[in-house]
């Protein structure tokens, strides 16, 4: 374990707050590896799901990342920088599994534990509000220490996790980047996180992206430290109440508060996407994927006895060209860049949960756009978000009988899996399958 307090200024000590930032260290691969001993050591890459193919990488473990191999990296390209690479198929349960372990030893001290990611939570310790002594600090560094043994007893010995500490969330989760794998950081102050700023690049810090980033250079400010000097009126004439946001974060301040897992968030969308197994220009094979994801979408929809009212549909044309990277060289089909692009539009539609009044409402934007070449990709989210109760009862036959059908089809695939009972026409079709994304947006689990 790596730990550094050297950020730890002795005579100024943490105050008011207490906030704890855990992150797991390439997280399905760590599993992956604590399931089979043989993958231990080795550089292995996680997919998605049961794909090997027209995927990209989920995880990269800590070896693969030796090379340069890193998490959403196209498969070929990661085989590129490792050829010797082991793709694993990704396991969803098996990782829902482990964070549930991770976090209930986390509820243990502490009721303040946001859930911020599938491998990451902040957690508030409420028992050390106010002044802080020295030793409260350094029992802070023991109490890291005891997680960490605690992980690796209860959840694996090859499971490993990065520890951040200080007084807001901003800094805890930069405190927590600082030394990957197995590190554990402190910054007491305000004085040291301007310390830390002015040595780390911009999008280091969670909340400044690519495109923030890019406008910030255009502006002249390079680094936390120029950042600094612009003064707030000036960024938020730029990026307006965001501006705000950024004049904090470069003086290491940040109000955010715990979210704790107890209080579920409002839904305010439901999506699916689909990556095809191949480029296809036929019509009937991409209607049937529409359907298929709007059928998953209006299911979650009814769970959640939640209706929407905005459709919204993008996709992604196949790849468009071949460039060869600037030093000449190619991968080995002669491929090295290849570039895509895709549309999207929404609609606005009567409040609904069916699947098949969504996807008419996706199908119909999809046409306007398509121009007939292949695809590749495709998703479909509806938003506007409201209950589905209380609301005026349909005396209409027809609409009586689609709601009994759904009932009855609802119970038998929440019984026996999705599309045990389906459509006739999407007999046949390609497998589409709903998978918890990192951030655990597709399924609630008890902690």
């Amino acid at each position: 374990m790596i730990q550094d307090t050297r950020f730890m200024n002795p005579e100024s000590y943490i105050v008011n707050r207490i906030i704890v930032h855990i992150d797991f260290n390439s997280f399905f691969a760590t599993v992956e590896q604590q399931a089979n001993p043989r993958l231990r050591g080795k550089p292995i890459g996680v997919t998605g799901g049961d794909r090997t193919t027209r995927t990209v990488l989920g995880a990269a473990s800590v070896e693969a990342k030796k090379f340069g191999v890193r998490t959403g990296m196209q498969i070929w390209e990661a085989r590129q920088l490792c050829p010797e690479l082991i793709l694993v198929n990704g396991d969803s349960d098996k990782y829902l599994d482990t964070t549930q372990k991770f976090l209930n030893i986390l509820k243990d001290y502490s009721p303040y534990l946001e859930v911020f990611s599938i491998d990451e939570c902040f957690l508030e310790l409420t028992g050390h509000r106010g002044q802080c002594t020295e030793k409260d600090n350094y029992n802070l560094l023991q109490l890291a220490t005891e997680i960490k043994s605690r992980i690796r007893a209860e959840i694996g010995e090859w499971i490993t996790c990065s520890i951040g500490i200080s007084y807001n969330k901003l800094m805890a989760k930069l405190a927590g980047s600082l030394y990957k794998p197995d590190g554990l950081v402190m910054i007491a102050d305000q004085e040291a996180a301007q310390w830390i700023l002015d040595r780390v690049e911009l999008d280091e810090i969670c909340g400044i992206g690519y495109k923030t980033k890019k406008r910030l250079l255009n502006m002249g400010v390079t680094n936390f430290k120029s950042l600094r000097q612009a003064s707030k009126q000036t960024l938020m004439v730029s990026f307006k109440s965001y501006g705000e946001v950024l004049f904090n974060y470069a003086r290491g301040i940040d109000p955010t508060p715990i979210v704790p897992f107890y209080q579920k968030p409002e839904v305010k969308s439901v999506g699916h996407r689909h990556t095809l197994s191949h480029d296809t220009e036929s019509a009937e094979e991409v209607k049937q994927i529409f359907l298929k994801i709007t059928e998953l979408i209006s299911r979650k929809l009814r769970h959640k006895k939640l209706v929407g009212e905005t459709v919204s549909m993008w996709f992604r044309y196949a790849f468009a060209e071949a460039l060869e990277y600037s030093n000449g060289s190619t991968s080995g089909d002669g491929l090295a860049l290849r570039s895509f692009s895709g549309r999207g539009m929404q609609l606005t539609i009567a409040p609904t949960s069916s699947g098949l009044e969504i996807f008419q409402a996706a199908w119909q934007t999809f046409l306007r756009l398509w121009n007939k070449d292949k695809i590749r990709m495709v998703g479909v989210s509806v938003s506007n978000l409201t209950s589905a109760y209380p609301r005026n009862r349909t005396f209409l036959e027809d609409r009586l009988k689609e709601e009994r059908i759904l009932q009855a089809l609802d119970k038998v695939n929440d019984r026996y899996g999705e599309f045990t009972l389906q459509r006739a026409v999407l007999l046949g079709s390609a497998k589409v399958s709903r998978k918890p994304n990192p951030f655990l947006a597709d399924r609630r689990f008890k902690l």
